[in-house]
């Protein structure tokens, strides 16, 4: 368990590092790191209820891609307060940092263009 919290970590601080790319919603509770993909036209809108619901749209189109491609899988999901966003659990030891460095790249690749 201390080595998905410690790839759930490094996920966190990658998405920190970009946040032109990523918009990381909450500190993550265990192994769960919910957030937002930013495509290019976004990325210079101030962040909002409006950008919300923009980037709530993208994720079921981003995921389909995701699927077409074959390369990666991430779930989205609604809350209470928020449209549509990314969640990613970390569930196999197996997982290592190349492989979420990977998985932020490959969205960016199939997504910057929404």
């Amino acid at each position: 368990m201390d080595r998905l919290m410690e790839l759930s970590e490094y996920m966190v601080k990658r998405i920190k590092d970009q946040p032109d790319k990523f918009y990381l919603i909450m500190e993550p509770e265990m192994v769960n790191v919910s957030f937002w993909y930013i495509p290019t036209r976004l990325r210079k809108m101030p962040h909002s209820p409006a950008r919300e619901q923009e980037l709530g749209k993208m994720c079921p189109i981003l995921k389909a891609r995701m699927m077409q491609a074959g390369t990666i899988m991430v779930g989205y999901q609604p809350d209470d307060r928020r449209p549509n966003f990314f969640r990613n659990i970390i569930s196999s030891a197996a997982v290592t940092e190349k492989d979420v460095d990977f998985l932020l790249a490959e969205m960016d690749r199939l997504g910057h263009d929404l």
